[in-house]
């Protein structure tokens, strides 16, 4: 059992293209492949700790250290490093802490373009969304990240977010499951202010609060722990002009929640 000195969780992967049970694999859902990584990751993890010896620990981290992600400093010009950052409330949240996890998870200083997914409950541009587009300013600002994006939003939260940001959205990102066809509306005004537009297969709500409760209190052997997914982050190193998949993984917070 984890101790209720523990608040902060955080799940790391480490790099899925070294999973044997999930190569080839990469064409499930994202949604199917990030509940076997965390089952997967959860399970190795507690068959290397002894879990009593973390009962202190206010922080605990849950790593796969058989597959580490880190990229060499020296072949680091050989790829395109993207993250994208999924909510999971529509609160403001620390992203501030997530694209910190994934720089320290590869061993690297700049990420190339990171993405901001907001919840199916995220309905118009609020202080909330502002606060997180504020952070990641911050970290271009600070050179860590090349360009930012969106994914999801319809004319109006683009715009919005187009004239009040001081970076502006590099890109947005529309998933065609529930968009068959961009509206004529939002690609010229992608157009017109230099917004890429893109597509994407990835669920809004990639991870339910339900099975987050029920998993982690299933491996850590309690009955009542109100564990609640923050955020999950996704990163992906591929080789340039070439397309190939280096290295790949998630990095998922979860904070347990006093009732």
């Amino acid at each position: 059992m984890v101790s209720q000195a523990t608040q902060k969780l955080y799940i790391n992967t480490g790099n899925l293209t070294e999973w044997n049970r999930l190569k080839g694999k990469f064409s499930q859902s994202s949604k199917s492949e990030l509940q076997k990584c965390v089952d997967g990751t959860l399970t190795a993890w507690k068959e290397s700790v002894d879990i009593q010896s973390l009962k202190d620990q206010e922080i605990l981290t849950c790593r796969h250290e058989q597959f580490p992600s880190k990229i060499s400093s020296d072949s680091l010009n050989d790829f395109e490093i993207s993250a994208k950052i999924f909510a999971l409330s529509g609160k403001s949240f620390d992203v501030k802490d997530a694209l910190e996890q994934v720089i320290q998870e590869l061993g690297i200083t700049k990420v190339d373009n990171a993405t901001l997914s907001l919840p199916p409950s995220v309905t118009d541009f609020s202080s909330d969304v502002q606060d997180i587009w504020q952070m990641m300013e911050q970290f271009v600002d600070n050179g860590h990240i090349q360009e930012i994006g969106i994914c999801d939003f319809d004319l109006n939260q683009l715009s919005q977010l187009h004239d009040w940001s001081k970076i502006k959205p590099a890109t947005n990102s529309v998933n065609l499951s529930t968009c068959c066809v961009i509206p004529p509306e939002l690609v010229s005004y992608a157009k017109e202010n230099n917004v890429r537009l893109l597509t994407h297969a990835d669920l809004r709500d990639i991870l339910d609060a339900d099975y987050v409760k029920t998993t982690l209190n299933n491996y850590f052997s309690s009955e009542n722990d109100n564990w609640q997914p923050i955020w999950v982050a996704r990163y992906t190193a591929l080789i340039k002009h070439r397309g190939i998949i280096k290295s790949k993984g998630y990095i998922l917070r979860c904070d347990r929640i006093e009732d």
